[in-house]
């Protein structure tokens, strides 16, 4: 697997093609869930290949904004299956970075361990400092999309999802819960 060269060539295609409209699914929210996601994964002893394969997840699991926001992970699965061969991954390691990015869909629904890695790492920033900076920006993307009318409606569904919200990750439990 050639992680490294894969990160180049779709960081730089993000940087360079996603729509400016998108203020929070854009390069710098993937390289902080690839941070997040090899953080979680490290501090549980998640090494070797299986960190490769959490953070090529990490790196494509929003790319399918280069096509769509309606359905992006299903375009993020089929953006890997285009470009990893090239990079060295398997059909079967592709299958199993394609699990993990969909079991970031809303409500998340992780089925083996990685990809709750994954999908504790897309979401680490709640609890933190840069909760409200990053709510802003999503805020602004969703109401660009039509997913909500008004900023009351926007916090009464900020509301539901962080009252239902649980993480997956010991690691992510004790520090992003309390």
């Amino acid at each position: 697997m050639q992680y490294e060269q894969a990160y180049l060539f779709l960081i730089a295609t993000l940087e360079k093609e996603l729509p400016s409209w998108l203020t929070y699914h854009n390069a710098e929210h993937t390289k902080a869930v690839i941070e997040a996601a090899e953080y979680l994964a490290t501090t549980e002893n998640i090494t070797g290949e299986e960190l490769t394969l959490l953070k090529t997840a990490a790196l494509f699991h929003d790319g399918g904004f280069l096509e769509s926001h309606t359905k992006h992970e299903e375009l993020s699965c089929k953006l890997a299956k285009k470009y990893l061969p090239a990079y060295n991954y398997t059909s079967e390691q592709i299958d199993g970075i394609c699990e993990m990015i969909m079991a970031t869909r809303l409500p998340q629904s992780p089925k083996n361990e990685l990809a709750k890695y994954l999908c504790d790492a897309d979401l680490f920033y709640l609890g933190t400092e840069q909760y409200a900076a990053k709510e802003k920006k999503m805020f602004t993307e969703f109401k660009k999309t039509g997913f909500v009318k008004t900023k009351t409606e926007w916090l009464l569904k900020q509301a539901d999802f962080l009252s239902s919200h649980s993480y997956f990750t010991k690691t992510a439990r004790k520090e992003r819960d309390p």
